[in-house]
């Protein structure tokens, strides 16, 4: 009898143990998944669904990004070096951003399709700022030196930036801008296609996208994919 209650106590040990184990990793995992860019992404942009942008008044696009998304968040100084030597697809953008609103929804379910990773760098601070202010131009706030390092190595794809007044006059910042969103395929350090905003009949970032605009859209970032492999 003493036997058998030695060996019943050590089987309740072992399944003490065992179940203490998955309740462990089962913890561990879903803090993993709770922590992840995936999941980050899809609750940094999904928030602001039926939220009113203040300085618009009008309710951000609604976007809807699977928990399978194949977002990597990656620095300023790591998407230099990807434009430089390595391959990928690099999003430039921000969650307050209504065309970056109107992409990431089409972006991500053609990223899972194709199986492919989509690196996003959050602009929204690094960028520099400028005002008009009685006819003189104002730099508000300077970009860091990384962004001007990702200006310059998409120089020739990026247009002189002009900021244009009430009654029309335009004034050149004298250097060039990184609008959001931006999509950039890269094939071991050699650009391979860059695409800026969405479709040319969006005429306002708050407009929502009918679907041949959404067709059209995928196409573009399909055939993005396509050229950086």
């Amino acid at each position: 009898m003493e036997k058998r209650n030695k060996i019943i106590l050590i089987v309740v040990i072992i399944l003490t143990i065992v179940v203490i184990s998955i309740c462990i990793y089962s913890i561990i995992n879903n803090n993993h998944l709770n922590n992840s860019d995936a999941n980050k992404f899809r609750t940094e942009y999904m928030e602001l669904n039926d939220q009113v942008n203040e300085s618009t008044g009008e309710a951000y696009p609604l976007v809807n990004i699977s928990v399978d998304n194949t977002v990597k968040y990656i620095t300023p100084k790591e998407a230099i070096k990807i434009l430089k030597e390595k391959s990928g697809i690099i999003y430039f953008g921000f969650k307050t951003c209504p065309w970056c609103r109107s992409l990431v929804s089409i972006l991500t379910d053609v990223a899972i399709n194709k199986k492919e990773k989509i690196y996003y760098v959050d602009v929204a601070d690094i960028r520099s700022s400028f005002t008009i202010d009685n006819g003189k131009l104002i730099k508000n706030k300077e970009g860091t030196e990384e962004y001007y390092s990702i200006l310059e190595e998409l120089d020739e794809y990026l247009d002189e930036y002009f900021l244009e007044d009430e009654s029309g006059n335009k004034y050149d910042t004298e250097e060039k801008k990184l609008y959001a969103p931006t999509l950039v395929a890269v094939n071991k350090g050699n650009i391979k296609g860059i695409h800026v905003g969405t479709v040319s009949s969006q005429k306002s970032g708050y407009n929502k996208l009918s679907d041949k605009e959404k067709a059209e859209l995928q196409d573009i970032i399909e055939k993005l994919i396509d050229k950086k492999n």
